[in-house]
C-alpha cells in the first residue's frame, strides 16, 4: 500500500475511534465479570476490517489474528431456526480479555463497541434481557442513558459496520450474506446426543469446520484472509468499500439474501430462498 492509501485507511479507522469515543458516558460496572468476553452464548462477530485494524495497530498479520483470536461458526436466524450464518467469530473466553479488563480497548470490533448502547437507541434491550444469557450482564440491569451525539455517533458507527459486514462476506464467501440450511447438521448433531437438549452452538460450530473442510472453503478463506498481510491486499479491500456502486447491491443483498447453501457429501448445492433476516441475531 502507498502511504496515501495507508493514511486514508487509518484516517478512516480514526474516525471510527472518534465517533466511538463521542459523549461516552458508559463505563463497564465494577461487578461486571465480563460475560459478553468469554461465553460462547454471545456472539461477537470480526470483520476483515476489524482484523486489519487490530493488525495495524499490533503490527501483526492478518492471518494470524484470525488464526490466534478467531473462527469460523454459526449464527442462528431467529426467523427460521433452520437456517444459520456462517460468520468470523472471536474465540470465547476472548484472547485480548485480561482478568476483566479489554487489553486493545481503543480497537475493539464494532461490534463490541456497538453494545449496549446501539441496542439501547434501536429499542431491543427489553427484548434482550428476556433471554437468561443477558441476565448476567451488569450494564443491562440500569438506565443506559445516551446523549444525543452519541446516538448520531453510534448510528454512524452501525451504518460502517453494516457495509464491512457485507464486504467482507462477499470478500470471503462471494455473498455479502452465507446462509447455510442447518437441517443436515442438526439432524446428525441429534443423532450424536439423543438425549441433550438444545444443542449448544458450539456444537454447531465444530461440525460445520468439518463439514466444509473437504468442500475447500475453509482453503479458500485463509487464502483470501492471507492476501490482507499485504498493503497492496489492504489497500485493495479498503478501495471496494468505498466503492459505492460495488456495496449498493451487496448491502441489498445482505438484508435480503435470495441464496441458501445445503451441504450434499463434500459440497455446498445452491438453493434458492428468500430470508428476511433480522438485523441483530444474538445466539
Amino acid at each position: 500500500m502507498n502511504e496515501t492509501g495507508l493514511a486514508m485507511l487509518e484516517s478512516y479507522f480514526q474516525h471510527q475511534t472518534d465517533l466511538a469515543q463521542k459523549e461516552c458516558k458508559m463505563q463497564c460496572p465494577d461487578d461486571c465479570s465480563a460475560p459478553g468476553c468469554r461465553l460462547d452464548e454471545v456472539i461477537v462477530e470480526a470483520t476483515l476490517f476489524d482484523l486489519v485494524r487490530l493488525s495495524l495497530v499490533l503490527n501483526t498479520p492478518v492471518s494470524s489474528l484470525f488464526l490466534q483470536h478467531c473462527h469460523l461458526g454459526l449464527q442462528s436466524c431467529e426467523q427460521n431456526l433452520r437456517y444459520h450464518r456462517l460468520l468470523i467469530k472471536l474465540k470465547k473466553p476472548c484472547h485480548f480479555l485480561e482478568k476483566t479488563r479489554c487489553t486493545v480497548h481503543g480497537s475493539k470490533p464494532l461490534a463490541c463497541v456497538l453494545f449496549p448502547e446501539y441496542h439501547q437507541i434501536k429499542g431491543l434491550v427489553p427484548e434482550l434481557v428476556k433471554a437468561p444469557i443477558f441476565r448476567k450482564f451488569p450494564c443491562l440491569k440500569g438506565d443506559i442513558l445516551i446523549p444525543d451525539q452519541r446516538s448520531t455517533a453510534l448510528k454512524m458507527l452501525r451504518k460502517m459496520s453494516s457495509r464491512e459486514e457485507a464486504l467482507s462476506g462477499f470478500f470471503l464467501f462471494e455473498t455479502p450474506r452465507y446462509i447455510i440450511d442447518s437441517k443436515p447438521l442438526t439432524k446428525q448433531l441429534k443423532k450424536e446426543n439423543p438425549n441433550k437438549q438444545p444443542i449448544a452452538l458450539k456444537a454447531y460450530d465444530r461440525l460445520i469446520n468439518a463439514k466444509l473442510k473437504p468442500t475447500g472453503l475453509i482453503d479458500s478463506i485463509n487464502d483470501k484472509i492471507s492476501r490482507l498481510d499485504t498493503r497492496a491486499g489492504m489497500e485493495s479491500i479498503f478501495e471496494k468499500l468505498k466503492d459505492d456502486a460495488l456495496m449498493k447491491p451487496l448491502l441489498e443483498k445482505r438484508a435480503d439474501p435470495e441464496i441458501v447453501y445445503k451441504l450434499k457429501g463434500n459440497s455446498l448445492k445452491r438453493l434458492k430462498r428468500r430470508l428476511h433476516p433480522s438485523e441483530f441475531y444474538y445466539i
